[in-house]
């Protein structure tokens, strides 16, 4: 994979992406590189590399993006609390999924992509030089719109990949896998075929073993874009209960467009407009409770009334 940053005038970085699509509809990732042979034995202990992590707060500061000379963000700031839950809400084409792909460096992987402003985890800026882009998006996962397991790996190995491609070699495979399965409510249904592929699941547990992908590396933000809009209400629902299970032991950011789920399932909201020919902005943003109930902007109001959007 080659990725290069190019400074471009004032505190804006251009980056420039030679890259192949995934095949399911999102941007190429880290993730999507072909992974080696699972090692036919576990090491004998657990590594450093999979240690849990504390939730941890992220903060955007001024946050504006470009797809080439479009402008899709301007200046949003917004904080992201640990162990919370921070719903994006916002009609189409507003800027959520782009703000969601600037909080773990993905916006770089489009070609032709600048950004300005920061980003701070824990306060530490994630486009500075102290964490590494690697780092950056083992501890802030990210889970997308459509489950993108990878199809001919068992679930076992699908669980693992990531922890592989960050790196990671030393570590309880078996105690991994189920933890990682249980954490998100997946391991009781797979637990007797853990060697059969991950492609052969429902879509439902499709994504929630993408969830115990990702959980799997520890991260202590995961992002979530829409990550149930092509699931059925059950599998839906089992979504939802794995958010609650795991909000205290990792912070969630979620797009949605359901304004009932995320009512459910987020503490805090922020409802992002754009209008014609303008780039994406935060309108308005607090606890969820207040922005549904007791809207400051009757743009607000109107939006989560179904009036628009």
């Amino acid at each position: 994979m080659d990725v290069t940053r190019t400074p471009d005038a004032g505190a804006t970085t251009t980056f420039v992406a030679e890259l192949a699509p995934d095949g399911y509809g999102n941007p190429p990732t880290w993730a999507d590189v072909p992974l080696p042979e699972a090692d036919p034995a576990p090491a004998p202990s657990p590594g450093p590399s999979v240690a849990p992590r504390e939730p941890a707060t992220l903060v955007a500061r001024g946050v504006c993006a470009w797809f080439g000379s479009h402008q899709a963000l301007s200046d949003v700031s917004l904080q992201m609390t640990a162990r919370q839950v921070t719903a994006l809400i916002g009609p189409s084409g507003c800027g959520k999924s782009t703000f969601l792909r600037t909080l773990n460096r993905m916006h770089e992987l489009i070609p032709k992509t600048s950004l300005a402003g920061s980003v701070e985890l824990d306060g530490i800026d994630i486009y500075g030089p102290t964490l590494r882009t690697t780092e950056t998006r083992v501890r802030i996962g990210m889970v997308f719109q459509k489950p993108n397991p990878f199809p001919a790996m068992s679930i076992a190995e699908n669980v693992v990949s990531g922890l592989k491609l960050s790196g990671a070699r030393k570590f309880d495979r078996a105690a991994v896998v189920e933890d990682s399965l249980r954490r998100a409510g997946l391991w009781n249904e797979v637990k007797n075929r853990l060697n059969q592929p991950g492609g052969a699941l429902s879509g439902g547990q499709q994504q929630r073993l993408c969830i115990a992908r990702g959980l799997a590396v520890r991260p202590q933000v995961l992002l979530m874009d829409e990550p149930c809009s092509a699931l059925d209400p059950t599998s839906t629902r089992r979504i939802e209960d794995t958010i609650h299970e795991l909000k205290d032991s990792v912070t969630i950011v979620i797009v949605t467009h359901n304004m009932q789920q995320a009512q459910r399932v987020s503490d805090y909201t922020a409802f992002f407009l754009s209008g014609e020919g303008e780039p994406g902005h935060i309108v308005e943003a607090g606890p969820t409770y207040d922005v549904f109930n007791d809207p400051r902007d009757r743009r607000t109001e109107d939006y989560v009334n179904g009036k628009f959007g």
